[in-house]
């Protein structure tokens, strides 16, 4: 099997939506029957540079290659298209999505899912609710209520400075546990927007609210910071690593900033190739993971290897991902609740399953002349 072709095509939800953004969905061809997708997400008006990236500068290194041989092609287009480092920053998404693309062929010629390629197997696929929504204190409080009121026992909010001021992420974590009750685990995500003396201060406020993970409550590189914090957080988990990318971050991030969890995403380490020698080192090291965002792509990692703790899951009325649920309507979350919570069931489609809404996609194509 070869690699004939890779082809990268931009949709674009709605310019005036909140939480506006580009998706790269890339198909990888063969000259067998088998095609792969992967995709990324792009900040407005950086597409068409992720578009240019993936078909001009990383597609020329894969092509008439043995698609199943993920971990040479990943390293040519780490450091090959781009040398010294160049393959960090933006060309990282890039990669990813062609890494997906390649492993989602993998699956597809072996008849399985992604999942089943990893080596171990669970039906059902434990999760935690994103219900990071900026909403009032109050109305969020009703939203994570109606959660629970569905069957999760564990859900995240956002605290975050360029959204609300340390006090009003307290009123936030403080209404919305009065409204779940004391049995439910409540995250707080502050995306890495305070320093170390305002995580420590608002752990302490915190403490008659038992929060359960404070998550990247310092800046990435600010690795000291995060020991400094773990080194106070008292009952309280801390965890981070969505914005962190390649093993060797990871490493320092586990080794000296002590994080409880650890959080690879997919896209943004540069692909299920990177996420899988993170997933590898952590566990390694006795550290769990929780992977960030991608639901229809962790939730593979989530069923074939064991140290994957959960995953997050984005419900329909997040507006953050609401471009994304509408363009890969056709991959559905199948729940299972039990009495320890929301449950997904494993994928069963070969490879992983992406599937797009045909008309959301061709409504939302973008018109280039590559497309044309």
């Amino acid at each position: 099997m070869k690699i004939t072709r890779v082809e990268a095509r931009r949709h674009r939800g709605d310019e005036t939506a909140p939480y506006s953004a580009e998706i790269v969905i890339v198909r990888v061809f063969t000259d067998s029957e088998v095609t792969g997708m992967g995709f990324a997400t792009a900040p407005p008006k950086v597409g068409s540079i992720f578009q240019q990236i993936i078909e001009e500068v990383l597609a020329p290194q894969i092509l008439d290659a043995d698609p199943r041989l993920t971990s040479d092609l990943w390293e040519k287009m780490q450091t090959q298209a781009i040398p010294r480092r160049g393959g960090d920053g933006i060309v990282r998404p890039c990669t990813a999505a062609i890494d997906m693309a390649l492993w989602d062929i993998k699956g597809k010629a072996q008849g399985v899912p992604v999942s089943h390629l990893l080596g171990g197997h669970r039906d059902l696929v434990p999760t935690y609710a994103n219900c990071a929504h900026h909403l009032p204190a109050d109305a969020l409080a009703e939203r994570a209520a109606s959660y629970v009121a569905k069957g999760h026992k564990a859900l995240k909010i956002r605290g975050t400075r360029s959204f609300v001021t340390p006090a009003e992420a307290t009123e936030r974590v403080r209404q919305v546990r009065e409204a779940i009750g004391p049995d439910v685990r409540l995250m707080v995500d502050v995306n890495g927007s305070w320093d170390v003396d305002t995580a420590i201060q608002q752990l302490k406020t915190w403490e008659p609210y038992d929060v359960y993970w404070l998550e990247e409550p310092v800046p990435p590189a600010d690795i000291p910071g995060y020991a400094r914090v773990r080194e106070r957080s008292g009952q309280t988990y801390i965890v981070g690593g969505e914005q962190h990318v390649g093993l060797l971050e990871f490493r320092t991030l586990i080794e000296h900033g002590k994080v409880d969890i650890a959080q690879p995403n997919v896209s943004i380490t540069g692909g299920i190739t990177d996420w899988l020698r993170i997933h590898a080192y952590a566990t390694a090291r006795g550290v769990p993971i929780s992977p960030w965002d991608l639901q229809m792509v962790h939730i593979h990692m989530a069923a074939g290897l064991a140290n994957v703790q959960w995953i997050e899951y984005f419900m329909a009325d997040n507006a953050l991902l609401e471009f994304q649920t509408k363009l890969f309507a056709g991959v559905a979350a199948h729940e299972e609740v039990t009495e320890e919570g929301v449950f997904l069931r494993a994928p069963t489609d070969p490879g992983l399953g992406l599937a797009l809404d045909e008309e959301v996609a061709d409504r939302s194509l973008v018109q280039t002349k590559r497309n044309q």
